[in-house]
């Protein structure tokens, strides 16, 4: 299937499946105006991902790679009251813009953003 084709799939998806999520919109914003790329998971992905942390039952899940924090955000919807996301970034100005959307999204508490090599991290 062509990208532009499975991108016409997700959007189809997104907009059949999903109500509009102000918090992440202004999250995706947040990340354009910041100037970083424009690889974030889909809202389709993003929901898979928080069912995946939800149906394993985790309490702690270990990201490598925050960029602007979207994925993060849909992890830790999917975490119980106690759970915690720890994400690794290795761009401070990507974790800096990622901090702002996790204070943005109310998840601040629930995620411990390391910046730095990972393998130092």
């Amino acid at each position: 299937m062509s990208s532009k084709a499975w991108a016409a799939v997700d959007d189809y998806i997104v907009s059949s499946l999903f109500e509009a999520d102000p918090v992440l919109d202004a999250v995706l914003k947040a990340n354009r105006d910041q100037g970083l790329p424009a690889i974030d998971v889909s809202p389709a992905q993003g929901k898979l991902l928080s069912l995946l942390v939800r149906i394993r039952g985790a309490k702690t899940v270990l990201e490598v790679g925050t960029l602007g924090g979207y994925s993060t955000i849909w992890m830790t919807r999917g975490l119980p009251a106690d759970g915690k996301v720890v994400t690794l970034e290795l761009v401070p100005h990507h974790a800096r813009v990622a901090h702002s959307n996790f204070e943005r999204a109310g998840v601040s508490d629930k995620v411990d953003l390391r910046v730095g090599p990972a393998l130092q991290s």
